[in-house]
């Protein structure tokens, strides 16, 4: 007896569970039934690896529904991402055709999710071109910000494989084998020691041309020949202005003055060149002494004679 009325227990907790079951699976499925939601797909070009169904679908980080399925399209290029929307989400995408749908990572954990935002620029004009027929209503996609920096990087990577860096190598080391031989060529080591001798010589030339020079003052010939080319000058223009009998007045008062001028400049002129003939004569006077005599360019004066020693020592 006690038996069959632990029997009736069971049966009645097996067929309760069964009916709770039952009853929550016809209330979940009727509930999805009449959700305020519309059924849209977008296709994606890239891996949407981390992308699951039931993933979040979010527009602008507020969510908006669920992934049912994700499946390869009938081209079997893209991935075909079929979506439940909310209404209003839905609304907003038919309206504006700046959004776009996106895959984002949800975190560290590598899980994604789709989020729908504006674009522009190539946010917009990267959607994949279909070549058949959705079975929903379509949403734009866009490359995905990790797949955008992909895509930067194998940029970057084809235009640094596309150096030719052994080109450049042979050619710096052909040029570097060269500037070593023509520095080591004979002919560069003379010329160098030629510019060495002729450095030195225009050195010495200028120190002889400063000593040659010394005492000799020509800026104020210089002076008295601007002087002189500006009263000429104010001369002219003066004769210019005025009427011809001052103008004959003037020119022999001026050409007095002219002249004046031009006898103190001539013998001014002549003191330069009687200076400059003397630093001449000095100049030769040494050359010979240096010919005559080399040491003296130690010596201020030719060394005594030697006289030979005598035997006693003295």
């Amino acid at each position: 007896m006690a038996s069959d009325t632990r029997k009736l227990q069971v049966g009645v907790f097996v067929l309760g569970a069964a009916a709770i079951a039952t009853s929550a699976a016809i209330w979940l499925g009727a509930n999805r039934f009449f959700a305020d939601e519309v059924i849209m797909v977008t296709y994606f070009a890239e891996s949407v690896q981390g992308l699951d169904p039931g993933s979040d679908i979010k527009y602008r980080g507020v969510p908006a529904g669920r992934v049912y399925a994700i499946e390869i399209a009938p081209d079997e290029k893209l991935i075909e991402v079929v979506m439940h929307v909310k209404t209003s989400v839905a609304t907003l995408i038919r309206n504006d055709d700046t959004l776009r749908a996106r895959l984002e990572l949800a975190g560290i954990t590598g899980l994604r999710y789709v989020e729908i935002d504006h674009q522009s620029g190539d946010g917009l004009r990267k959607s994949p071109a279909l070549e058949f027929s959705p079975a929903y209503e379509v949403v734009s996609s866009t490359p995905s910000s990790f797949s955008a920096i992909q895509e930067g990087l194998g940029a970057i990577y084809d235009n640094v494989m596309a150096v030719d860096f052994e080109g450049i190598s042979n050619d710096i080391r052909t040029t570097l084998n060269a500037a070593d031989q023509f520095l080591r060529d004979d002919r560069m080591q003379r010329l160098l020691s030629s510019l060495a001798d002729l450095s030195e010589s225009a050195a010495r030339v200028t120190r002889n041309v400063e000593k040659i020079t010394e005492g000799v003052e020509v800026a104020p010939a210089i002076e008295e020949l601007q002087r002189i080319t500006a009263e000429a000058r104010g001369f002219l223009q003066e004769l210019r202005q005025q009427d011809l009998g001052e103008q004959i007045r003037g020119t022999l008062s001026d050409f007095g003055g002219v002249a004046r001028s031009t006898k103190n400049f001539l013998s001014g002129l002549q003191d330069s060149i009687q200076k400059l003939d003397q630093s001449l004569e000095n100049f030769e006077s040494l050359t010979d002494d240096l010919s005559s005599h080399p040491s003296q360019l130690l010596f201020s004066k030719p060394p005594p004679p030697r006289r030979p020693h005598d035997r006693s020592g003295r």
